[in-house]
């Protein structure tokens, strides 16, 4: 049997042991916490400071625009039927203004740049629009009692100032030289006696002037909307009168001795306009700066 004291030293001995063993394995531990921390965490924070990045895209201007936009038309001067916009017989035939005040149409450009930068475009446009005394009849064939309905088919040629041809938003201002056929159909009251009349067609000149914004969704589509004005018979008015009763001609300038339907009158609107663009021949450079 062990004495007392020799049990105790033995005691002594394991627990000494033990402690060393727990005392290692303590040490150990934070030995290699302390090195993943110094070999990860600094690291690791030096690299996510080394890479921030400055990304630039550049792109050209588009080599060829094409656009396509409905209009709402407003006429003004005589282009605007007076007593609100109804139609009055009287006011017509005296060659006080064409008889409407409100249209819709359509326009398609396109636009090609002149120089490297982009800056200035030329334009060339062909539109239709639709004019009519009662605006709610515009797309269909009911008319009231009364009416006057007309259709002008232009070209336009033109050149615009592009503000900022690389960027996703454009702004611009163009100038135009427009080149239109104007025609249409009337039924006109009298003295109770009511005539059917066909408005022959008429070739005018004039100038269209506009200003938008597009904006480029991606480098093949983007949004526009503007503004633009058109005086389409501000040269070549002419007032005559027709062998059929049933038949008047534009009428626009005034003549002496004064004839029926004739009278100075300009064919001047403006328009509000929005649409979609297709976009040809851009190409993107891509650069990537390091900030240290």
């Amino acid at each position: 049997m062990f004495s007392y004291e020799s049990n105790f030293k033995v005691r002594l001995n394991v627990m000494k042991e033990i402690f060393k063993i727990v005392f290692l394995f303590i040490l150990a531990s934070s030995v290699m916490v302390f090195s993943q921390e110094k070999a990860a965490a600094p690291k690791d924070s030096g690299r996510a400071k080394k890479q921030v990045r400055l990304r630039l895209t550049l792109r050209n201007s588009p080599s060829i625009t094409l656009e396509a936009n409905v209009m709402y038309n407003y006429g003004v001067y005589e282009l605007s039927g007076n007593y609100n916009g109804d139609f009055n017989p009287e006011q017509f035939i005296d060659g006080e203004n064409f008889g409407v005040r409100h249209g819709i149409g359509g326009i398609i450009t396109a636009k090609i740049p002149v120089h490297e930068k982009g800056n200035l475009r030329a334009n060339f446009s062909i539109s239709h629009v639709i004019f009519n005394s009662k605006f709610n009849k515009t797309l269909t064939n009911a008319h009231e009692y009364d009416f006057v309905k007309y259709s002008v088919f232009s070209g336009i040629i033109g050149i615009e100032n592009n503000f900022t041809p690389n960027f996703n938003f454009k702004t611009y201002v163009g100038i135009g030289v427009i080149g239109s056929l104007i025609y249409g159909q009337a039924r006109i009251t009298s003295d109770e006696i009511t005539n059917d009349l066909t408005i022959l067609p008429a070739f005018r000149l004039g100038v269209s002037l506009n200003s938008g914004l597009e904006y480029m969704v991606s480098n093949k589509l983007g949004l526009n909307c503007g503004i633009r004005f058109t005086h389409a018979n501000l040269w070549l008015k002419q007032s005559k009168t027709s062998n059929n009763p049933n038949e008047i001609y534009l009428n626009d300038a005034r003549v002496s001795p004064k004839q029926p339907y004739s009278g100075f009158k300009q064919f001047a609107w403006g328009s509000f306009f929005a649409g979609v663009n297709l976009y040809f021949g851009i190409t993107e450079k891509k650069y990537t700066f390091k900030k240290y």
